[in-house]
């Protein structure tokens, strides 16, 4: 809080007394003609009460500049609209229509209020059960009911919106250009925002910037709390269970031992001893259990083998404190042995039987042939194995379609991806793989690594590499975030059949593939052509899975890499790392909350590039990876797992 200026929780406190005689305000008129005025649907300057250790000021109440702009309302540090220098950097904004609020008007004069005319916003949060509130002071009636009906008009729930759709153009559009959103990976990206109504008109339809990953994230992070809280419920279940049987199982006993003869109370005892040591191996057990899971897990053998490094080093003398700096050193510059592609985690087995086994049976191993025939086979002739992946099904993304989509926002199933997936690898370090041929060979197939594109800009093979974290997220700053413990999770790419014939002849190809033409082009040095790469993640029959309800609505959702995406180039190979230690803290927090879970899923997970004119359209699959109950605590550990590889 940079002087405590953000709403916060509590209710505006009547008992809350200020000396209104030491404190000189300002009265001001809530609007100027200018040019700035011209920008936004609406603004002036209101007192607003400081938030955080900023209510308990002298001076709470601050003059702050307000805007709004569609359902974007923003305060400003400068007290009227002639000296904000940048409209676009306000000091806080407030989505009204992503948000569920409240306004309310109120007219009383209490001490420490510049005036009584007192407009607050009220602002509930659903996901993480808090609720803040904006107050602010007007300087007149006319001014408190002007910026009240315009709030007003987004009283109440947010509306159902399409993820990733604040990259939203407006051609031509004379007000200001770009107002400040939070990006899908967190940071802070001036966007572009489509045109709405002036306050007055039909503005209840006009679109909204979208913080969707955010939402997403918090989401995320809340379901795996309600998930937790059920699993200890039943465990709370099971031990009052136990409890009632252990006291009917003792009256028993007491009433046999009783009434009963000699040979009957003598079994009573035996079965009273064997119940009692069941119920003790059992608590033995779970416990012994848990202990073993957290010392099996990939940071447990990380831990363990650079403690045996320390104690028993080559050589056999023990480490003295220059040497153990040596090795961390080391560790930091490169990875431990170089493995093959696609050898930390398998592939899913064909079913037996199946048309895939038998068409596989003529093939060699890591051949084109074979590479062609997984990519073509559907999910119905792949076994699910526990940790394992195989080639995604296209047609279970919604993607964009025209003709207009911004007006009509109709999607449908995205058509054959562009790459079939050739390998998959898991891989955890006490760093991220910033260059994956660094740890992985990869793979060179005839027919398909080394086939001519036609375009010198387009690589036949495509390394996407995404980083998990890998430790706790810190909300205070921490690790730079290319560094610290890392799930590594690259995958390798070949153009499919069909996109190499496509390729021959650009000028007639389909839309997705200019597209990927465009992006392979431009991608390396245009920034905003780079952020067009889009993320989804899809659970497998979610409705079954025990998720709660309000994030299934997020399921298959896009969300757009932005400033987390880096792109290299490599004679053979285009590598685009997804670092998701960049992006927003409660983002992060969500997924490392969300981690141990991931065993009891399936994952489909797609990669497209966005379309925004209807010449790009529709939207085709890049390719993709079908996760099997993905465990993270198999992941191969560098250094340590990889020695028996």
């Amino acid at each position: 809080d940079r002087g405590g200026d953000q709403g916060d929780d509590s209710d505006y406190d009547d008992d809350e007394d200020v000396d209104d005689d030491s404190i000189q305000y300002e009265e001001e008129e809530y609007s100027t003609p200018n040019k700035a005025v011209a920008q936004f649907d609406l603004c002036g300057s209101m007192y607003k009460r400081r938030g955080g250790l900023g209510r308990n000021r002298d001076r709470n109440w601050v003059m702050r500049t307000f805007t709004l702009y569609g359902p974007i309302l923003c305060y400003h540090e400068e007290p009227n609209i002639e000296s904000v220098t940048d409209p676009s950097k306000p000091r806080a904004r407030l989505n009204l229509s992503k948000t569920e609020t409240i306004a309310e008007m109120h007219s009383k004069r209490k001490p420490g209020l510049p005036t009584e005319d007192l407009l607050t916003i009220n602002i509930y949060d659903p996901i993480i059960h808090s609720k803040k509130k904006w107050e602010m002071c007007c300087t007149s009636k006319d001014q408190q009911l002007v910026w009240y009906k315009a709030i007003n008009e987004y009283n109440g729930k947010p509306q159902e919106k399409e993820a990733g759709e604040n990259n939203v153009e407006s051609p031509g559009h004379s007000r200001i250009k770009s107002m400040p959103d939070l990006s899908t990976d967190g940071g802070m990206e001036s966007r572009s925002l489509r045109q709405i109504p002036r306050f007055g008109g039909s503005g209840g339809g006009a679109a909204a910037m979208l913080d969707d990953v955010e939402l997403i994230a918090k989401a995320a992070a809340r379901a795996a709390e309600i998930m937790e809280e059920k699993q200890l419920q039943q465990k709370n279940t099971l031990s009052k269970l136990n409890v009632a049987l252990m006291i009917g199982v003792l009256n028993a006993a007491f009433y046999f031992g009783r009434h009963g003869s000699e040979q009957t109370y003598k079994m009573t005892l035996f079965f009273v001893n064997a119940f009692v040591l069941h119920l003790a191996f059992r608590h033995s057990s779970a416990s012994k259990s848990s202990k073993t899971s957290r010392s099996r897990g990939p940071k447990a053998r990380a831990a363990k083998f650079k403690k045996r490094k320390i104690i028993n080093p080559e050589g056999g003398k023990p480490n003295t404190p220059t040497n153990q700096s040596q090795i961390t050193n080391s560790r930091d510059k490169s990875f431990a042995k170089s493995l093959p592609a696609g050898r930390t985690i398998p592939r899913a087995t064909p079913k037996e039987n199946s048309d895939l086994e038998r068409q596989l049976q003529t093939c060699e191993p890591n051949s084109a042939q074979a590479a062609r025939t997984y990519a073509s086979a559907p999910n119905t002739s792949i076994e699910t194995q526990p940790h394992s992946y195989s080639n995604v099904d296209a047609k279970l993304f919604n993607l964009r379609i025209g003709p207009n989509y911004k007006r009509n926002k109709q999607k449908a199933s995205s058509g054959p991806a562009l790459y079939d997936l050739i390998s998959m690898d898991f891989l955890y370090a006490d760093e991220p793989l910033k260059n994956v041929a660094d740890k992985f060979r990869i793979p060179h197939i005839p027919g398909l690594t080394d086939v001519s594109t036609g375009h010198a800009h387009i690589p036949p093979v495509l390394v996407i590499n995404t980083w998990l974290p890998g430790e706790e997220p810190s909300m205070f700053g921490g690790k730079n975030a290319n560094e610290g413990e890392t799930y590594s999770i690259p995958m390798v790419f070949v153009l499919s059949k069909n996109t190499l014939e496509e390729l021959q002849d650009l000028e007639s190809a389909s839309a997705g593939v200019k597209l990927l033409s465009e992006w392979c082009r431009r991608a390396e040095t245009e920034s905003d052509f780079r952020g067009r790469f889009k993320c989804m993640g899809m659970v497998e029959n979610i409705e079954s899975s025990g998720v709660p309800k309000f994030i299934q609505g997020y399921n298959g959702k896009p969300a757009l890499v932005t400033k987390s995406g880096i792109f290299k180039r490599h004679p053979i190979y285009i590598e685009f790392t997804i670092n998701v230690n960049m992006w927003a803290f409660l983002a992060r927090k969500g997924l490392y909350t969300l981690t141990p879970t991931f065993p009891d899923f399936i994952f489909n997970v797609g990669f497209t590039i966005e379309a925004r004119k209807d010449e790009e359209m529709p939207e085709v699959l890049l390719g993709g990876c079908r996760l099997l109950n993905l465990d993270p605590e198999k992941a191969v550990v560098d250094g340590v797992d990889d020695v028996e590889i």
